[in-house]
């Protein structure tokens, strides 16, 4: 994503890198080389695919940030964290200046703090909001949010978005008392229920589609330790910081979208970490939700530090002979299996909610082989999922080769689902499931005028229908699309739409994906 100078001095700094991993991710799916050279390929070729389930849709959910541009929490700070102004542009606010729930604890002479405000959905009109908070000090506010009013533990602001893609707003702490600091902000639209957590706009966008996975909510790419004790909780000030999204929060999502929710867990999680997290979602999910589960994402990828580890850790355990590609799966393997068996146990009063996934990539069908087929890992799980991207190499072109490039989309996707086949007869043999855990356009260029081009072209709403028509006919079965709003950017155009409120005509991925849905409901 292409951020002006002023606007990285206040989106989170990890915003400016989110687009770059996802695309180096995804990207990996397609030239990671083969490393290892079996007999799968030949021996799948000759078996005949399972008839195709029905097509369902899931939802990858895009980071918990304010570049997003969509408003996610009914509370416009939630989605942003603090930084420091000494006038002279912004800087993350250093750690131990937060309390433990993330307020600012105190400020030193001649700072202030800023934090972001998400922006409302479209249509862009001007927006009365309104502050409530404990403690004392002083709050202002800058970019496109203007101060209207304030009194005692409260403030009044006017918004006045205009859509442009690098406006911001934000409220400005300028004065904290160390003794009784300002703390429990929260800002809302003027008539907002002071008890509603999650904006109806954000909610309603997500109904028909079956599951949502939380991979970018969870950020489960940063590899972090993961310490029950210290895990994101509801009350916490934001729910972007390092810990990710509460489980609480992602599971009072699932329930009141009607989705069913895909979990990750993290590569670096103990047994009592995640017998918690499986606790805790068995006891306050709908009875009528199934639950995903998943260990770490993309172990099979190098360019992930979970995955470095994992080789890292097979190799040391003497996994795979000595040969560092399976000793990283097996180790995969070993993990999941770990981890799989907890939440077993834990649902062993009701398994047919859970859907316990084994992770490969789709260009390499060895993969899928060498995890299901470690020791006894397929007994613990349900499904083996890829990431079947439409993939087109877009260096070398320019926004007039727009006709060139989706010349060249049908060929690539029956490409990718000639490959996901070949992982689906592995899954059929060991009698899992086979879906996808993402999967969508993948035409990535740092020339944002041909990006805008091909992005908003309709042929990009044909595209995806013969996507989805494709995976229907040949694969079904769940298909996770990613990803859900986001803006487009130089390191990839992920989102369904490009910001919340967007007119359907106006977003032909999600105008697809609309009607296929509406075709089967």
């Amino acid at each position: 994503m292409r951020l002006s100078e002023k606007t990285k001095m206040w989106f989170p700094p990890a915003a400016a890198i989110v687009g770059m991993l996802v695309v180096l991710s995804c990207l990996a799916a397609y030239t990671m080389p083969q490393r290892i050279v079996g007999e799968t390929d030949e021996a799948s070729a000759s078996e005949p695919a399972s008839p195709p389930k029905e097509t369902t849709l899931g939802l990858n959910l895009f980071g918990l940030a304010t570049f997003t541009r969509q408003q996610v929490f009914t509370n416009l700070i939630t989605q942003s964290e603090w930084f420091v102004s000494r006038g002279q542009g912004w800087t993350p606010m250093p750690p131990e200046r937060i309390d433990e729930r993330g307020w600012v604890r105190f400020l030193q002479p001649g700072e202030t703090a800023p934090r972001p405000l998400i922006l409302p959905p479209a249509p862009f009109h001007s927006r009365n909001v309104r502050c409530v908070y404990q403690g004392k000090g002083k709050i202002d506010a800058g970019g496109i949010a203007r101060l209207n009013s304030q009194g005692d533990q409260w403030i009044t602001l006017i918004l006045q978005p205009t859509g442009a893609a690098d406006e911001g707003a934000w409220i400005e702490l300028i004065a904290t008392d160390p003794r009784d600091p300002v703390r429990a902000i929260d800002c809302r639209e003027a008539g907002r229920p002071p008890t509603e957590r999650f904006h109806p706009e954000f909610v309603a966008f997500l109904r028909g589609f079956k599951a949502v996975r939380f991979l970018d909510w969870q950020r489960t790419n940063d590899n972090a330790d993961a310490v029950w004790s210290m895990r994101s909780l509801p009350s916490n000030a934001s729910q972007a910081g390092v810990g990710g999204a509460s489980i609480e929060d992602m599971v009072d999502l699932a329930n009141q979208a009607g989705v069913d929710p895909w979990f990750l867990m993290p590569y670096q999680a103990d047994a009592a970490y995640i017998r918690r997290f499986a606790k805790l979602v068995h006891d306050r999910l709908a009875p009528e939700r199934t639950v995903y589960v998943e260990l770490g994402n993309e172990i099979w990828n190098d360019m992930f530090d979970a995955s470095q580890q994992a080789q890292r850790e097979g190799l040391a355990l003497r996994l795979g002979d000595g040969d560092p590609t399976r000793a990283q799966m097996f180790r995969y393997a070993q993990k999941v299996r770990e981890a799989m068996r907890i939440w077993s146990e834990v649902f062993a009063d009701n398994p047919d909610r859970l859907v316990r996934i084994a992770a490969a990539q789709n260009a390499n069908p060895d993969l899928a082989e060498m995890i299901l087929g470690y020791e006894d890992t397929a007994t613990w799980v349900d499904a083996l999922a890829t990431a079947p991207y439409i993939w087109v190499e877009m260096d070398g072109y320019h926004a007039k080769d727009v006709d060139r490039i989706f010349a060249r989309v049908p060929k690539a996707i029956d490409d990718t689902i000639g490959q996901a086949l070949q992982n689906q007869r592995i899954a059929n043999r060991y009698n899992k499931r086979f879906i996808a855990y993402e999967g969508g356009q993948h035409l990535v260029t740092p020339d944002l005028a041909l990006a805008n081009a091909v992005q908003r072209d309709p042929r990009m709403n044909d595209a995806y229908r013969r996507y989805l028509d494709a995976w229907q006919k040949r694969v079904g079965g769940v298909m996770m699309l990613y990803a859900s709003t986001a803006p487009i950017g130089e390191y990839g155009s992920w989102g369904l739409r490009e910001y919340a409120g967007q007119p359907l005509e106006q977003a032909p991925k999600l105008k697809a994906v609309r009607q296929f849905l509406s075709e089967r409901q």
